[in-house]
């Protein structure tokens, strides 16, 4: 099992990808810095902030991907950064 980690800046002007898988899948342990009245919003390729997960940074969350996926994230408002951990 291998572990990768890395930060990536979500902002509010459109949808990043936060983490593409391989033929394996993975798990996405994800935590973010971010501001008052702020969240950032999870899902796939072209998620908006009406259409994913809302995740407040508030904790951190799992996210189980399977082969072949991509979860992307876009903030609400104004710039976020998103810190995950990957375990292959």
């Amino acid at each position: 099992m291998a572990l990768t980690a890395g930060q990536i800046t979500v902002n509010s002007a459109a949808a990043v990808l936060i983490h593409q898988t391989d033929a394996d899948g993975c798990t996405v342990t994800l935590a973010a810095d971010i501001g008052a009245g702020q969240h950032v919003v999870l899902g796939p390729a072209g998620v908006t902030t009406s259409t994913g997960y809302i995740f407040d940074g508030g904790r951190d969350i799992h996210v189980m991907l399977p082969a072949g996926s991509a979860l992307y994230g876009i903030a609400n408002a104004g710039t976020c950064t998103v810190s995950k951990l990957v375990s292959d």
